[in-house]
């Protein structure tokens, strides 16, 4: 594991570059994931001289005399299934305690970007791994269905939307899983916040990577008190937010990974403006062969609208006014999602 990690170290910048250009993700955060995914491997080595069982007395009663002990196996088979937005970093979550532990992976790579797993497993190869302990699928998703439903895999580990994720867990039989689902993350701005101080913020938790993360900042409830004032400043740092070209180090907003994604949002846009919403920034396709989407701001939205209550997983969020901090918490779980939320409130 350590010539792996000594690999990687030595080779991140061919790295960036194939995550920037396969997945279109902003050179800062390209950067940003070759070092969650070094540090995340080091911490695997580090456990991999941790994990044991453990001692149990058992002198009482019929086991006078006795002590039983735990030891952990390695589980088998870990079928890995990943999403395009972090193509290596979340291969990384599940092949490196895999390797600390003993087990084999077969992983299925989203295929709008699979390289970045192909040339980690080259990686793997250098690092003289026997053929057979790391496997890369390409495959389409009838193919990913008998990989999951094999009684020979014994754990299920999958990260993308809630749809399919709940979708695969009644189909794999009696497999162990690890399901990492979707989110359409809230902020909270109370009235005793630094309004000026926290929008810029807000824009990058929103917009960076055009929203193609799961815990991306999706509804923004403020106090009414100083809805007003935020509303500027935020609407004020999107235009601030360099759009395009994920080569260029300054720019947060790339583009979205594909058509059939891009159209979904305008798909969602428009329909919450037909449905009443109000559209404060954005809203449009900015450049059809780049894929590249404008920030979107919507406001006067309900909680039924899609762009509200679902995973836009896309460069838009709603802004909506809160009477007070416990109404915003209450507007926050109005939701079926529960995987991050934001707080900016002073003392």
């Amino acid at each position: 594991m350590q010539k792996l990690y000594d690999r990687l170290e030595a080779r991140k910048d061919e790295f960036i570059d194939l995550i920037i250009n396969e997945g279109g993700k902003p050179k800062s955060y390209a950067t940003n994931e070759i070092e969650r995914s070094l540090t995340t491997l080091k911490l695997a080595i580090e456990e991999a001289t941790r994990f044991g069982g453990e001692m149990i007395p058992m002198d009482w009663g019929a086991g006078e005399g006795k002590t039983a002990f735990t030891k952990r196996f390695p589980i088998g088979v870990i079928a890995c299934i990943t999403p395009f937005n972090f193509p290596l970093n979340l291969v990384m979550h599940k092949v490196a305690p895999a390797l600390a532990t003993g087990c084999t992976t077969v992983i299925k790579p989203a295929p709008q970007a699979p390289m970045s797993c192909l040339a980690f497993a080259e990686l793997l190869e250098e690092a003289s791994y026997p053929a057979g302990v790391v496997n890369v699928l390409v495959c389409d998703i009838p193919v990913a269905e008998k990989l999951v439903r094999d009684e020979r895999v014994s754990k299920l580990s999958f990260t993308g939307s809630d749809k399919v994720g709940w979708y695969l867990k009644e189909i794999c039989g009696k497999k162990k899983v690890t399901l990492e689902l979707g989110g359409n993350a809230s902020v909270i701005v109370d009235q005793d916040t630094d309004v000026e101080g926290i929008s810029d913020l807000v824009a990058k938790g929103a917009y960076l990577y055009a929203g193609q993360i799961c815990i991306s900042t999706q509804r923004i409830f403020v106090h009414t008190k100083v809805y007003d004032h935020f509303q500027k400043a935020l609407l004020e740092s999107i235009s601030k937010l360099k759009v395009g070209d994920a080569q260029d180090q300054d720019v947060l907003v790339g583009p979205v990974i594909d058509k059939g994604h891009m159209n979904g949002i305008d798909s969602w846009v428009q329909e919450s403006k037909a449905q009443g919403a109000t559209i404060l920034s954005g809203g449009s396709v900015t450049s059809d062969k780049h894929n590249l989407y404008a920030p979107t701001l919507i406001t006067n939205s309900t909680p039924k609208m899609k762009v509200a209550a679902e995973e836009v997983f896309g460069p838009v969020a709603v802004l909506e006014r809160a009477d007070s901090f416990e109404d915003a918490i209450q507007m926050t779980n109005d939701s079926k999602y529960g995987l991050q939320v934001g707080v900016s409130r002073i003392h």
